[in-house]
């Protein structure tokens, strides 16, 4: 019974790949123009340009920098990932100004949260309106100023992936660049061509 059943499966997809198949066209297969190739000599060139190429990506991979690893390390610290981008100066405002921002965030919290415990251990009206009134408006500017450090860190993190772009883009330029130097040094040693 299951023989007979494996049998009639096999039978089955025998005949279904034999009525659904397409007929392999060998011609359209070997034909080279449809790459743009008229001759083995535009065949030859095309497959230089790519083992050109291959060789120029190799490079390229290990000189660009990963934009996630660049997006995670100004996640962490702002400005973090500008500098590995050789952004020293971009960098150096988006650190300053977070930093900035946060100490200042922290600092006018520290004064609002002193007044606030003056204002609940105190005892007259005058007192308490007067406290109440010191401990709001550090308060406030605490909000702000870690506002502001919210907009550099968002701004930080749209900047990154521009800059990091930018970065890898001049860095393939420059390894296209260096290949059509005359002179070369590789593993080898120093190469010149002609």
């Amino acid at each position: 019974m299951k023989i007979k059943l494996l049998l009639t499966l096999l039978l089955i997809s025998i005949l279904g790949t034999t009525l659904f198949a397409q007929s392999f066209d060998l011609q359209a297969f070997a034909d080279s123009t449809k790459y743009g190739w008229t001759d083995y000599r535009d065949r030859a060139q095309y497959r230089d340009e790519l083992t050109f190429r291959r060789d120029k990506l190799q490079l390229y991979e290990l000189e660009a920098i990963p934009l996630t690893a660049n997006i995670i390390k100004s996640a962490v610290i702002p400005g973090w990932g500008q500098f590995s981008t050789k952004h020293n100066t971009k960098a150096t405002v988006i650190l300053s100004a977070e930093l900035v921002s946060v100490i200042g965030a922290l600092y006018f919290y520290n004064r609002a949260l002193t007044n606030y415990d003056r204002y609940q251990s105190a005892t007259q009206v005058d007192q308490i309106n007067d406290y109440w009134g010191k401990a709001e408006t550090p308060y406030h500017y605490s909000l702000m100023m870690m506002g502001l450090g919210g907009i550099i860190w968002a701004y930080n993190m749209y900047d990154i992936i521009v800059s990091t772009n930018e970065y890898n883009a001049k860095v393939w330029e420059d390894i296209l660049k260096r290949s059509n130097s005359p002179l070369q040094i590789g593993p080898g040693g120093v190469e010149i061509r002609f």
